[in-house]
This record gives C-alpha cells, sequence and structure tokens, in this order.
C-alpha cells in the first residue's frame, strides 16, 4: 500500500494555483484537495 495520500505533482499539495492577478483558483489535477490519486475518487459524488 502507498502512503496516506501523495501530494499532487501540479499543485505541489497546496490544492490551489495563485493567480497573477490575484486571487487563487482550485487546481483542477486534484480538485482542490491537495492529494494526487490515480484513481477516480468514490467520495466526489459525479457520475
Amino acid at each position: 500500500m502507498r502512503k496516506e495520500q501523495e501530494q499532487c505533482p501540479y499543485c505541489k499539495g497546496q490544492g490551489y494555483f495563485q493567480l497573477l492577478l490575484g486571487g487563487t483558483e482550485d487546481c483542477p489535477g486534484c480538485e482542490g484537495s491537495g492529494a494526487h490519486s490515480e484513481e477516480p475518487s468514490a467520495a466526489a459524488g459525479t457520475r
């Protein structure tokens, strides 16, 4: 089994990106969680 959760490679585990003009945006790679998972999350509730 792997570690509990690995950091998202896109946002480095922060869960968001700092925008150039100010503000933040959720990371599309991890949906703001900051954790990288290779399998789709069953808890997301989307179909």
